[in-house]
């Protein structure tokens, strides 16, 4: 496994995957500056990026030495979840620690993976070498983000608004708007802590409220978003704040909200 610094993360790639390590080179190069000058974070401590070919390999690699055991005793239990993962993820994000680890698959392996439900949020029109940047980008903004202990929606939302500023244009369908009409069960604030990795539709709605949620105040209260950034909240104390933001009570707050959302975008 070679490796190399890249903007203050360490870069490893097998042999043979030099093109798909220069594409995540130069993707961690902007992706560290851009979540740096737009939201003001800094760079874990220990950061370290793959090109990730197998996830036995990335898992193993990755992990500390002193957790390695811990991966062998639960591997069968390990083993059944990653598969069941890797046929949807084009990257991971994993903490071990104060260790962040990302892993961004090559585009041979996008090529194939599962992408049949992504159409009811992304347009895709990335082209290969985008897809794995903006994989590299999403994945970092999990990495840079995982010692504030965010709530589910704006740590998923907030990663793939960092995709289209990457980019610099949308990714997200404006079809998705309608999601918002039955935000019931997935990550809106209030919900659901968890992805639901067994039912690839439901996970799509999930990444759409987040999303439309996220952009909405990064867009019309940029400060708020900041400042939300800056210090480990709790979820409550985070979701009170915006709700006081936006002047909404009760307990439909959330649904006036997302109301608000399409409402704007519309």
């Amino acid at each position: 496994m070679k490796s190399e610094d890249v903007a203050g993360l360490t870069l490893y790639y097998p042999t043979g995957e030099e093109e798909t390590a220069g594409l995540i080179r130069a993707a961690c190069e902007k992706s560290v500056n851009l979540i740096q000058t737009r939201w003001g974070l800094a760079a874990p401590p220990d950061c370290r990026v793959y090109v990730m070919t197998s996830w036995r390999q990335f898992l193993f690699h990755s992990a500390p030495w002193y957790l390695k055991p811990y991966l062998v005793a639960v591997y069968p239990f390990l083993a059944l979840k990653a598969a069941s993962i890797w046929r949807y993820a084009g990257g991971w994000a994993i903490r071990y620690g104060r260790r962040q680890v990302v892993g961004i698959k090559p585009a041979r392996l996008l090529k194939i993976s599962d992408r049949r439900y992504a159409e009811h949020l992304l347009i895709e029109d990335r082209t290969e070498e985008e897809r794995i940047q903006t994989v590299a980008c999403h994945e970092l903004t999990h990495a840079f983000t995982a010692h504030l202990k965010l709530p589910a929606w704006l740590r998923e939302g907030l990663a793939t608004l960092a995709m289209e500023h990457y980019l610099g244009r949308r990714i997200v369908s404006r079809e998705s708007l309608d999601t918002l009409n039955d935000p019931v069960g997935v990550l809106m604030p209030g919900g659901s802590e968890k992805l639901n990795m067994k039912d690839p539709r439901a996970l799509v709605r999930q990444y759409v409220v987040s999303y439309w949620l996220t952009r909405h105040i990064d867009e019309t209260k940029p400060e708020l978003l900041n400042w939300i950034l800056t210090d480990r909240l709790s979820r409550q104390e985070l979701e009170m704040m915006v709700t006081s933001e936006y002047g909404k009570t009760g307990d439909r707050c959330w649904d006036e909200i997302a109301l608000e959302v399409q409402s704007h975008y519309r």
